[in-house]
């Protein structure tokens, strides 16, 4: 299929929303294009993570492996900005389509299958396991690091609630594939890295991966050995 592509510096998996502000004139005409009735998109676009270039004013290089894009809702302000909220519904592979008379870019969008692989459903109560050790040790983390500066140390109890409201305890879906994208979209890892885990081809060998960095992203934290980071940064990012 024929699809606009959306080159962003993030990277969205499926079954995640992604909220987009769309200011950019060709980006309003996508979204506008979008949205309408006769739409022969039906509300999709691709999002592509950028290899080379901005965001904004300029056609950035992107990876040939993406996310097709579902928008759910929409919202144009008064200025002729957008507000749209899109869910990511399947990884595709893209190439550019030459000649389109579009002021923003078509790709050829081919799906990818989504096998669970061999062993899916055995890893699940493993990486569950994993990501429930990982959150508390971000938790341990965040509480260790808050006072440093500080005149006065915060209590430990306090940070801790205040922790818990942000980071609460995350069940995984029972399907792998759906799990195995939950944890992508989780981790607070590189954008290089998350683009390698949306082009692994089957859960089974993305929870493996993603069970290895939970468990060093933790061993990390505990030992010091990533930067400090303020609360407000630790969160759930869709991307």
């Amino acid at each position: 299929m024929q699809l606009p592509v959306f080159p962003l510096h993030t990277v969205l998996f499926p079954h995640l929303p992604l909220p987009l502000h769309v200011f950019e004139e060709r980006y309003r005409a996508m979204a506008k294009d979008l949205t309408a009735d006769s739409s022969p998109y039906a509300g999709r676009f691709v999002v592509s993570m950028i290899t080379d270039g901005s965001e904004v004013g300029s056609d950035a290089a992107t990876h040939d492996v993406g996310t097709i894009c579902e928008v759910r809702s929409a919202e144009q302000f008064a200025d002729g900005r957008w507000m749209l909220i899109g869910v990511g519904v399947a990884r595709a592979r893209i190439t550019p389509v030459e000649g389109a008379t579009t002021p923003f870019r078509i790709v050829e969008a081919v799906e990818l299958a989504d096998p669970a692989g061999d062993g899916a459903s055995a890893l699940m109560p493993g990486v569950q396991a994993a990501l429930d050790a990982y959150l508390a040790t971000v938790k341990r983390f965040v509480v260790r690091t808050a006072s440093v500066g500080r005149t006065e140390p915060l209590e430990p109890t306090e940070m801790a609630a205040s922790l818990d409201r942000m980071l609460k305890p995350i069940q995984l879906p029972e399907d792998p594939v759906a799990a195995s994208y939950a944890i992508g979209g989780l981790l607070q890892i590189e954008l290089s890295r998350k683009q390698q885990l949306l082009e692994i081809p089957d859960a089974a060998s993305r929870l493996r991966a993603e069970l290895h960095l939970l468990q060093r992203e933790a061993r990390l934290l505990d030992d010091g050995a990533l930067p400090p980071v303020q609360p407000s940064d630790i969160g759930y990012h869709p991307n």
